[in-house]
């Protein structure tokens, strides 16, 4: 195996640990979503997603990481997690954020 061989597999190993996170993640924004209809809550609480882009924005910026690149991730895993929480709610945001 090369060197460029041995890199690439730690990066495949890197995506598949990734995707089980977005997994686990995705199964939780589920729990929620049962939790949010049994207590009338909305899918969307913008006042909670404001306070996590901040923190995670800064979070990544103290790992080295791009803002930019971070919100853009956390806006896709966001909506996902948005889509979920409607399926189990039955509700639509119209918002799409």
């Amino acid at each position: 195996m090369t060197e460029l061989e041995k890199f690439r597999d730690n990066i495949d190993r890197i995506d598949r640990k990734l995707i089980d996170l977005l997994k686990d993640r995705f199964e939780y924004s589920a729990v929620i979503g049962e939790i949010k209809t049994q207590q009338g809550i909305p899918v969307l609480q913008s006042e909670r997603w404001d306070k996590i882009l901040s923190s995670r924005k800064e979070y990544a910026i103290k790992a080295g990481l791009s803002p930019e690149f971070t919100e853009e991730f956390l806006q896709l895993v966001h909506r996902e997690s948005i889509r979920i929480q409607e399926e189990i709610t039955g509700e639509r945001d119209t918002n799409n954020q």
